[in-house]
């Protein structure tokens, strides 16, 4: 054969197979070429030993006379031509891949081949090895991409992948957030820039919330972030109720316990003015430590009425004008028996000015503020201070109280404004009260138009912001 007539061969045959969607059609290619290298009579390729295509296509050949042959080509993977009589020549043509035998294509001839024509069959045989095992190769890949595509399909979760901030692939489920949520491609965008490569956050996205989980895989030397989008609404409104529940049980057990202390005072010290002879000295004493019980019962019950107010949304305010440094004055005279009880250093500095809001609601506010402040002091500390700063910033009345007690941790800042929450627990017996307060403070300031903000850190202490817009 000369040079052009086997590279015409060559193109044929790559045309031929580069169209093969099967295996028969690289078998097929393979039969056709090899009838224009040697002109065979019969043709058959066999495969796990049976024969899965044959030309003509009524042509049978009996394999168990060739039994031999084909286990001694197994070894040694070469083309091999057996004469069976003068004019005829049994050629047996292994496909191979890799040392491994894939098929093997059986010819009948009149004459052997040269060593030449040999080699180029043995390149063909070959080159469809390489075909069939990628065809294979590529069904199985298909498979499990549509195996996989199934499973991703199937899951109750969004699934998105995100390669250099572009979603290029979405399950079913993705696509159906996508379609329901404005604005969720763009917050998976987002979540997948972030320069963690790991991570999960809750969010919410129409009102509901949902868990984001994001993982970072190397594909192919390309980073691709894969986003899981988890609607979790029904396990948060859950564990919010569970909560809730947890601390209302807390609630009422505190505020027994609240009730009851001052309540015990009040009988004891009463009974003895009842049953004994006290002195002059003794009875101011006596009296002066119900009527202190007494207010603070007061409290708690005030406490207990606005709550319920806050919660109906039918608590109302009675403005009037008052000169807010006066305001700031009787509170901390209401508070000096406690500030010194515990060490507290109470500094004010306060702009006098009158302002227009609900006095005693205003008073409220700050007195818990600063009932907090002396109450949460740092006893490991040798200067515990509190300080209280009131100024008028543009149109607005600015309250600020600091203190350098023990803070509040990053979970519990979240937290606090909170309807019966009350902060670290190992203090509670020490500092009375509800766990309303903050709460009730929020809802005044809030019915003013105004704001409060809280600044902390653990172990340094907190500063409190309440800004109120002045009322002409």
């Amino acid at each position: 054969m000369i040079i052009l007539e086997i590279e015409m061969l060559f193109s044929t045959f790559m045309l031929e197979i580069s169209k093969a969607r099967t295996e028969k059609e690289v078998y097929t290619a393979l039969l056709k070429t090899i009838k224009n290298v040697i002109k065979y009579n019969r043709a058959f390729v066999i495969k796990d030993s049976n024969v899965i295509l044959s030309d003509p296509l009524e042509a049978r050949i009996d394999l168990s006379s060739y039994a031999d042959y084909l286990e001694w080509l197994k070894e040694r993977l070469l083309p091999a031509f057996v004469p069976e009589d003068e004019n005829k020549v049994i050629g047996f043509i292994p496909l191979v891949k890799q040392d491994k035998l894939l098929g093997i294509a059986v010819v009948e001839t009149n004459q052997e081949p040269t060593f030449e024509v040999s080699n180029t069959l043995q390149t063909f045989a070959f080159l469809t090895g390489i075909t069939v095992e990628n065809l294979v190769l590529l069904e199985q890949v298909q498979d499990s991409e549509k195996y996989i595509k199934e499973i991703l399909n199937s899951l109750s979760d969004g699934v998105f992948v995100v390669d250099k901030g572009v979603i290029e692939f979405k399950n079913k489920k993705a696509l159906e957030l996508l379609e329901k949520y404005n604005g969720l491609d763009e917050i998976i965008i987002e979540i997948a820039q972030i320069g963690e490569k790991t991570g999960i956050l809750t969010k919410e996205i129409g009102n509901e919330y949902f868990a984001i989980i994001k993982n970072t895989i190397d594909y192919l030397g390309s980073e691709k972030q894969i986003i899981n989008v988890s609607n979790v609404t029904s396990q948060m409104e859950l564990e919010k109720l569970k909560q809730l529940d947890r601390m209302k049980t807390e609630f009422v057990a505190n505020v027994s316990h609240e009730l009851r202390t001052p309540l015990a005072a009040i009988k004891a010290y009463t009974e003895t003015l009842l049953n004994m002879e006290v002195d002059p000295e003794s009875n101011k004493e006596f009296l002066g430590t119900i009527m202190e019980q007494s207010e603070k019962l007061e409290m708690l019950l005030n406490d207990l009425l606005d709550f319920t107010l806050v919660e109906s949304g039918t608590m109302e305010l009675e403005f009037s004008e008052f000169e807010i440094c006066k305001l700031v004055d009787s509170v901390v005279k209401k508070l000096i028996k406690l500030s010194e009880k515990l060490g507290v250093k109470v500094l004010v500095n306060c702009d006098s000015f009158e302002v227009k809001a609900d006095k005693k609601r205003i008073f409220q506010v700050i007195y818990n503020l600063l009932d907090n402040a002396i109450k949460f002091s740092d006893k490991q500390k040798d200067e515990r201070i509190a300080k209280i700063a009131v100024k008028k910033s543009e149109d607005d009345l600015v309250i600020i109280v600091e203190d350098n007690g023990i803070g509040i941790s990053p979970e519990d800042k979240e937290k606090i404004f909170e309807k019966f929450y009350r902060g670290d627990r190992s203090l509670t017996y020490e500092a009375s009260g509800t766990g309303l307060g903050l709460t009730i403070a929020r809802e005044i300031i809030r019915l003013h138009g105004g704001t409060i903000e809280v600044e902390s850190q653990k172990g340094e202490g907190s500063k409190f912001i309440v800004r109120i817009p002045q009322r002409a």
